[in-house]
């Protein structure tokens, strides 16, 4: 359970890393669109740039001193009437925050579609790892077949499989089935089929366990 459970939070961690770009992306156009204010950049340089057998148009451009006092240089990927306008008149519209020159929205500007791609196919990727990981939970060693010697009592959730002497084990796990005169545990990297040999049951469906007994096989 421990194991299923520490790559879970693995995948989940890489869902948040892979989003993280596109979603700070979004984010930030989001906040240039209500709260940013249109100026006027200085176009320095533009340039045509291809991919994946598109042609399109990289403009290089300088915001207002009131904007960026550093004058540093941004560049946006444009279409071509706005490429054309650029060339010509040297400027070029711009929205920005006003104490956030990084965060700014090029008028005619082409967005990407490869970055989107992408995330899309890790999610997907990773969609399928979780489900993979859901439907075979328990089955990567053999099951372990346990008798009790004693009744099984309600324990705290987690995994154990803890060797006291010779043959006699401690069992932590969650139930998984139960029949008259067996408990199944899902430790989740292994099954552990548990004989009560009369013994009492307390946990349900899903409930944590501890069964002590004798190893079988």
């Amino acid at each position: 359970m421990r194991s299923r459970r520490q790559a879970l939070l693995l995948l989940a961690l890489l869902f948040v890393l892979v989003n993280l770009p596109l979603a700070h992306s979004t984010w930030t156009k989001s906040r240039v669109e209500r709260s940013g204010v249109d100026v006027t950049a200085v176009v320095t340089d533009t340039r045509e740039v291809t991919s994946d057998d598109e042609t399109g148009y990289l403009v290089e451009f300088r915001f207002p001193t009131d904007v960026d006092p550093a004058q540093t240089l941004w560049t946006a990927r444009i279409d071509a009437p706005t490429h054309d306008e650029a060339v010509e008149t040297e400027q070029l519209a711009v929205r920005v925050l006003p104490d956030q020159p990084s965060a700014y929205v090029v008028q005619g500007q082409v967005s990407g579609r490869i970055g989107l791609w992408i995330t899309v196919a890790a999610d997907l990727f990773l969609l399928v790892m979780a489900l993979l990981l859901a439907r075979f939970r328990g089955r990567t060693a053999p099951a372990l077949a346990l008798v009790a010697t004693e009744d099984l009592v309600r324990c705290k959730p987690g995994a154990t499989l803890e060797r006291l002497d010779g043959l006699t084990y401690v069992v932590e796990g969650e139930v998984l089935e139960i029949s008259d005169d067996l408990v199944v545990l899902d430790l989740g990297d292994r099954l552990v089929r548990v004989h009560l040999d009369g013994h009492a049951n307390p946990a349900g469906h899903q409930q944590p366990v501890r069964a002590t007994g004798r190893m079988i096989g």
